[in-house]
């Protein structure tokens, strides 16, 4: 660093890698107990409708996130200016909020052992062209709306990657660093018929370019939204309910926030006090694998550098474990589970999951549906206001179809489901073979319930 200084001014913008080490050395000099997160990410973003490209993004972010340990008070501040003088000033402001915060019991800087080898980038984007990735959203575009003569538009949609580097490194010793990439596909068309019209879609995710499959990923976004058309009201009333693995995961992508540490401690969870209780069947598992070399959110350490390792939160519908970061973890008398989270630069550490799923019933060739009546359940929406983490409540509007007899009857106009996560779980009847997975980082397969709260339109 000494050496490198010669050649600088106080606005030289800095490498992550240099800023993070200018701000350790700086806190070391001052007798400062310092955390430094340091995050760059460049992203691609493609949009196309009717055979032309509407938007084309190309952009870069980066910036350093700082707390301060003092007394027990987390002091914190970010700057995506990297020069010295900015770093300093960032420096400064998180030593000052710490003078402010109240003291956290179990606020620590620690020197995690190493992280498990993961490799999330692999040859992902090696080679390939912005035209590879224009050609891509068209082609998403062109399949989409060719598909049906029903379709007419295709609103939302297009072609996304990113790769991210980050790093942690602490005034105790602690220095890691990782890459992840990711390049997605989403298309979302609008079908009409006899003055009806529709709308689903379908999204692929992978960290490999030559795996995306934009006909594929259209035709089952068309499908889906096809198989909507003729949409009559929906009954109301307590109904069985086949949940389908898209629909059982945003629910879980809905309700993850129950199991975190944080929550349970504040007392905003119906997990509070139940360890090793029975929530749910016995048939429910439910896994946070941050570990999978395909998954969404899969990362080999969190966001204060602690290794990542699956965990498993219910057991055979027994509640083993919460997710928490290295403070609530303290507080609570046991270690972290690396569910350390941050969004973005200026956000608090908190606690997050990373991929959660319920666990398949690998033994299940078919669903047991030749007598079911009921409503299926395709999706559900409207969670910002109607799933409620602190009472495991929902009330959200969803899409599906009427069953009768183990035949599929119609599609259902919009509607709305209704109940409780946790009476969910403990009614689940049968669970699928099969994971499916959302944008939120959670899966699941099919599963089965004895009974929701359906109201129609």
């Amino acid at each position: 660093m000494t050496g490198k200084k010669l050649n600088r001014t106080a606005d030289t913008q800095l490498s992550l890698a240099e800023a993070q080490a200018f701000l350790l050395e700086r806190a070391r000099s001052r007798g400062v107990q310092l955390e430094v997160f340091a995050q760059r990410e460049q992203h691609t973003g493609v949009r196309a409708l009717k055979g032309e490209v509407t938007s084309f993004q190309l952009s870069t972010q980066q910036g350093v996130a700082l707390r301060v340990l003092r007394g027990g008070a987390w002091g914190e501040s970010f700057t995506e200016n990297l020069s010295e003088a900015a770093l300093e000033r960032a420096l400064d402001r998180a030593a000052e909020n710490a003078e402010l915060t109240a003291p956290e019991a179990g606020a620590a800087l620690v020197d995690w052992p190493p992280p498990p080898a993961l490799d999330l980038s692999g040859e992902g984007l090696s080679g390939v062209t912005v035209a590879q990735k224009v050609a891509a959203a068209l082609d998403l575009d062109r399949v989409a709306s060719g598909a049906d003569p029903r379709v007419i538009s295709v609103p939302y949609g297009g072609y996304d990657d990113s790769v991210r580097d980050w790093q942690v490194a602490n005034t105790s010793g602690l220095q890691r660093g990782a890459q992840a990439l990711e390049a997605t596909l989403a298309v979302y068309p609008l079908l009409s018929e006899n003055g009806q019209s529709k709308m689903d879609g379908e999204w692929q995710f992978t960290r490999e370019f030559t795996q995306l499959d934009p006909t594929r990923t259209a035709l089952t976004a068309v499908e889906r939204s096809a198989a909507l058309l003729g949409a009559r009201p929906a009954p109301s009333g307590a109904f069985p309910v086949w949940l389908s693995g898209r629909a059982m995961a945003e629910l879980l992508g809905l309700f993850a926030p129950m199991f975190s540490g944080r929550m349970i401690e504040e007392g905003k969870s119906p997990l509070a006090g139940r360890l090793e209780q029975l929530v749910a069947a016995q048939s429910v598992t439910l896994v946070d694998d941050a570990t999978l070399p395909t998954g969404q959110r899969s990362r080999p350490f969190d966001a204060e550098g602690c290794p990542s390792a699956p965990l498993t939160l219910i057991e055979r519908g027994v509640l083993r474990a919460v997710m928490h970061n290295q403070g609530t973890a303290a507080r609570a008398g046991v270690g972290s589970t690396g569910h350390a989270s941050r969004f973005g630069l200026s956000g608090a550490v908190s606690v997050g999951h990373s991929n959660l799923f319920l666990q398949p019933q690998a033994d299940q060739a078919e669903a047991p549906t030749g007598s079911f009546s009921g409503i299926q359940l395709l999706g559900v929406s409207g969670g910002h206001a109607g799933a409620h983490p602190v009472t495991g409540e929902f009330s959200l509007e969803a899409s599906g179809f009427l069953f009768e007899r183990g035949e599929q009857q119609h599609a259902l106009d919009v509607f709305t489901v209704a109940g409780n996560i946790l009476d969910l779980l403990r009614d689940v009847q049968w669970i699928g073979p099969e994971l499916h997975w959302t944008p939120m980082g959670t899966g699941a397969p099919d599963v089965l319930v004895g009974a929701l709260s359906i109201a129609g339109q």
